[in-house]
């Protein structure tokens, strides 16, 4: 008899692979309230047992984390040959579109957006998916939403799906296309910094828009998501360059849009980040961890 997976990652262990120092798995972690550091195998870390285990929607109640590993063996093809190593690489607009929705994915199938749907919701918010979860069993609307969006490749697949409630396709439209469209940066360190990576994936940098009418409101500029130590994506928001450089933080120049072909192929150029702009990330990394980071290199990591 197969033997159900029960540790199911929240962030795939093909990303957490790239953060460890040896070949058994181990890797440097600090707890954010103990500020205890230790050693710990990535198995162990940045998962929950039976996170995505469902009995009411499939006969097989794993379906949704092997729909997951099938879907990151496809993700995880084009991060390795593409976007660890290359300063300069080209993706074709499907490839484009699939990733985009992989690390928009990222956020709902957390442990946190687990946890909100199951014990967090406001009275709201419950008034609201109420209208298509009659029972309030609002873990099961999670995972039935999840269980169907982990089979859609691009954002268009998610709009066209009938099966996938409203309010999912609007925070998935959201998370992958913003206000006015989404595109990715890559970084790395220019010559010394590392990234670490913490379990709030990805980390939203925010600023605060002033229109000239009406009243200001926070806006997302960049979602953060570490995949190595000495490489980082950042999911940017059309426009975000403009942004002031003392909320910004970061030179508007690592934000600049890539290139868009006469083929329709997307071609990127690999942005290097000062020490300085290494450590402000970390910072955002660090201060939104819920429980834990981890990083490569054995160094004392500032508070």
């Amino acid at each position: 008899m197969k033997k159900e997976p029960i540790r199911h990652h929240y962030i795939p262990q093909f990303i957490l692979r790239n953060f460890c120092f040896d070949d058994n798995g181990n890797t440097f972690h600090k707890d954010v309230k103990s500020q205890k550091e230790s050693i710990k195998q990535i198995r162990d870390i940045f998962m929950v047992k039976n996170l995505y285990r469902d009995t009411i929607n499939n006969d097989n109640p794993v379906q949704i984390e092997e729909d997951f590993a099938r879907f990151e063996n496809e993700v995880a093809r084009i991060i390795k040959e593409k976007f660890l190593d290359s300063e300069e690489f080209i993706l074709t607009r499907l490839e484009d579109e699939k990733l985009k929705l992989f690390f928009a994915l990222m956020s709902f199938r957390s442990k946190s957006t687990q946890e909100l749907f199951k014990k967090e919701l406001s009275k709201e918010s419950k008034k609201i998916y109420v209208n298509w979860q009659q029972n309030k069993n609002f873990e099961d609307f999670w995972k039935r939403n999840l269980g169907k969006l982990v089979n859609c490749r691009s954002l268009e697949e998610v709009i066209k799906n009938a099966e996938i409630d409203e309010p999912i396709k609007v925070f998935l439209t959201r998370d992958t296309f913003g206000f006015f469209g989404k595109y990715f940066c890559v970084v790395e360190p220019k010559n010394v910094g590392e990234f670490v990576l913490s379990d709030c994936y990805p980390v939203v940098f925010s600023g605060v828009c002033e229109p000239p009418f009406g009243a200001s409101f926070e806006m997302g500029i960049f979602d953060i998501y570490p995949i190595a130590p000495y490489r980082a994506i950042l999911f940017a928001n059309v426009g975000c360059q403009g942004t002031p450089r003392d909320i910004l933080q970061l030179r508007p120049l690592v934000l600049n849009e890539p290139i868009i072909k006469d083929n329709n192929e997307i071609l990127f150029r690999v942005k290097k980040l000062y020490l300085e702009e290494v450590e402000i990330i970390n910072n955002m990394l660090i201060e939104n961890a819920k429980e834990h980071f981890i990083y490569k290199r054995e160094a004392k990591i500032a508070d």
